[in-house]
């Protein structure tokens, strides 16, 4: 048993690799409440195949989010999180058939021009100023669920059409997005584990990555309650540079 434990255990520098990574995205997580698997994701996909990418950063996401709990379901707006879960559901078989249809290689290069892209979006300060209502809502809940299914980053349409509503609190925005990420994991995992691609390796991983993700995201909610009535702006900014960095990276590697 033990020796199949330790055979399924990463090597030491790949996980030394992995708790960098899983670090630095806790921690954005939890000072911003989405950040993590836009970070995790590039880098994860350069040592582990992209089933188990997925699978670990759900995991490590969901499971973290119980830390969290207990603080955002007190400030979440679920009417909107339905808008956008519900149709999120939509998009999750096509993620699911990408996975398995394309290749590593371009599945990896589209999760790493996706994060670019985000990055420059956000670091340009550009804002969603269209219409709002039930078919956006749907367009931007299906996209998300598609990217979480094909790369465990369903955050980015719904991160930067909340971030143009101005009408959000930072404290409600925080908690919509965690919500709304805790149901679409739960969502992606299942057909995952009927379907057999949640494997034991991929758990070993998880385990050994929890308690830095715990971390992290303990770290990042104390950043994010010392900087209420603060300035957000210098944190902010340095993270998506970094995010922008490894976006780079992982597409020319």
């Amino acid at each position: 048993m033990w020796h199949g434990l330790l055979q399924a255990a990463p090597s030491l520098h790949v996980y030394l690799a992995l708790a960098s990574i899983t670090l630095l995205g806790g921690v954005m997580r939890g000072f911003s409440g989405y950040g993590s698997g836009l970070l995790m994701a590039p880098v994860f996909s350069l040592l582990l195949a992209p089933a188990d990418v997925v699978v670990i950063i759900l995991l490590l996401n969901l499971l973290t989010s119980l830390q969290l709990m207990p603080v955002f379901l007190r400030r979440v707006d679920w009417r909107l999180t339905f808008r956008l879960f519900v149709p999120s559901l939509a998009g999750l078989p096509v993620g699911l058939y990408f996975l398995h249809g394309v290749d590593a290689m371009i599945l990896r290069r589209i999760v790493a021009f996706l994060v670019i892209l985000v990055a420059v979006l956000m670091l340009s300060g550009w804002h969603y100023r269209g219409r709002r209502g039930v078919f956006q809502d749907g367009v931007v809940g299906v996209s998300s669920g598609f990217m979480t299914a094909v790369g465990g980053i369903g955050g980015p349409p719904v991160i930067l059409y909340l971030l143009s509503d101005h009408t959000l609190s930072a404290s409600v925005f925080r908690a919509v997005c965690l919500t709304y990420f805790s149901l679409g994991q739960v969502a992606t995992l299942i057909p995952m584990s009927a379907g057999g691609i949640v494997t034991g390796h991929q758990l070993i991983n998880v385990v050994l990555l929890l308690p830095v993700a715990m971390l992290a995201n303990f770290l990042g909610a104390f950043l994010h309650r010392w900087a209420e009535g603060r300035n957000q702006a210098l944190f902010r900014r340095v993270s998506l540079l970094f995010l922008l960095a490894t976006g780079v990276f992982t597409f020319l590697v």
